[in-house]
């Protein structure tokens, strides 16, 4: 229901909200979230009823998500120095993105079978 879509940019968005990042940050952090969220929904819609427990993937790669942005997030406080905004919405843009892809890698091809996202994988 909406508690996991406001539960999934909660938890995202605490590693910028901790560190004092940017409003910019937040922003590209809360872009990866819905780019994510609709990548899902887009393939759950299109397979029908055969989607069943697909979710169960997404909710598995939010933990890499975080990582991801707590990466990002770090780097941005210690590490570079950005005063652009599209740069500071890019690193975690691409923070929480990719941390959400190593993720998901790992759990639709170790632990489940995430049908489309899987297949694409070993080919």
């Amino acid at each position: 229901g909406y508690w996991y879509l406001v539960g999934v940019s909660a938890i995202a968005l605490l590693p910028g909200l901790i560190s004092r990042a940017p409003a910019l940050f937040l922003t590209g952090t809360t872009a990866a979230v819905s780019l994510t969220l609709l990548i899902y929904m887009s393939v759950i819609s299109s397979l029908g009823r055969d989607g069943g427990l697909m979710g169960l993937g997404h909710l598995f790669s939010v933990p890499g998500m975080f990582i991801g942005t707590s990466i990002s997030a770090w780097l941005l406080r210690f590490r570079l120095n950005a005063s652009l905004g599209w740069i500071i919405a890019g690193v975690a843009f691409v923070g929480a993105g990719l941390g959400f892809m190593i993720a998901q890698v790992i759990v639709c091809n170790t632990v489940m079978f995430c049908d489309e996202l899987s297949y694409r994988f070993y080919r």
